[in-house]
């Protein structure tokens, strides 16, 4: 019989992706967001004593960009960590054999020796625009740690880096760096605009991994036995934000002037994760940069937004 699986956040960019590789092995309990309130403890703890999933996998959650981090902090704070504890208390509670958390890599502090290793967490102090998201999943990894200490848990939080791929946010107040630079080239390109504003110097590094090479890293430690709390998920693809522009620009045919907006924060100037300890497991990404942005460009273009 095949075991149970619960996708909390199954609509989103990350759920969906993980839902396509995972749906054949496993029977999926279906939930959409509009049928469960992940973020009212009550209503969570009512479905998992009705639904009992085997397998619970955490990809649920507020998420954005810099600006709708940095202004909306209490929110980011809130929900993330109501979301994560209710799911991680019910898990417990109700004998889930597995639960696979997915963090970010903003959890790790602004100041840090790169690559960042696991055990860099906590070790100084965080970037202070992601700072409410941050500490919000950093409450739900030690909970799941702290859990799988005292009761021998079997409970995992991965740490993907900057995603990017199918079901992307394109809203421009609230999206991720990637997806803003499609759209505003795109809108630039059919519009004939001389110039494309970008925020920040564009000087920062930072790492970016398809979404379905973290699908593919779930299904990975799903199937393993893993004695670690938490683990990296990255790539290799590590550039500054002016050669991503570059590229995407290239994607997207546009002809037109780029402008540096300075007055917008840039956020931690590097950020790589250490991947060696999935590495040794024997899981690496797979889809470079160049490739997965041809493709997303294309999946854009034939969505129409």
């Amino acid at each position: 019989m095949k075991k149970k699986l619960y996708i909390a956040g199954q609509e989103g960019m990350v759920g969906s992706a993980i839902l396509k590789v995972l749906k054949k092995k496993f029977k999926i309990i279906n939930c959409l967001r509009k049928e469960l309130d992940l973020v009212d403890q009550n209503k969570v703890d009512k479905w998992f004593k009705k639904n009992k999933p085997d397998i619970v996998v955490n990809a649920a959650g507020r998420v954005g960009g810099i600006l709708d981090n940095a202004t909306y902090i209490d929110e980011y704070i809130y929900t993330n960590t109501m979301i994560g504890f209710n799911l991680i208390a019910a898990a417990n509670k109700y004998n889930v054999k597995k639960f696979i958390n997915l963090g970010s890599a903003c959890i790790y502090p602004r100041n840090v020796k790169q690559p960042i290793k696991e055990e860099y967490l906590l070790s100084s102090r965080l970037e202070k625009t992601n700072e409410g998201y941050a500490i919000a999943k950093i409450s739900s990894l030690k909970f799941c740690e702290y859990l799988n200490l005292k009761y021998k848990k079997n409970f995992i939080t991965l740490q993907p880096t900057n995603l990017y791929g199918e079901g992307d946010n394109f809203n421009l107040k609230s999206s991720h760096v990637i997806p803003a630079l499609i759209k505003k080239f795109h809108i630039a390109k059919i519009k004939s605009h001389t110039s494309v504003e970008v925020w920040g110097s564009g000087n920062v590094k930072r790492e970016f991994l398809n979404v379905d090479d973290l699908a593919s890293a779930v299904k990975f430690v799903i199937n393993k036995k893993i004695n670690k709390p938490y683990i990296n998920v990255g790539s290799k693809d590590y550039l500054k934000i002016r050669d991503l522009v570059k590229i995407i620009k290239s994607i997207t045919g546009y002809k037109g002037q780029v402008f540096y907006n300075k007055l917008y924060p840039d956020g931690v100037k590097k950020r790589k994760l250490d991947t060696k300890v999935l590495d040794n497991l024997g899981w690496k990404a797979k889809i470079k940069i160049k490739n997965g942005l041809r493709e997303y460009y294309n999946y854009f273009l034939n969505s129409g937004l």
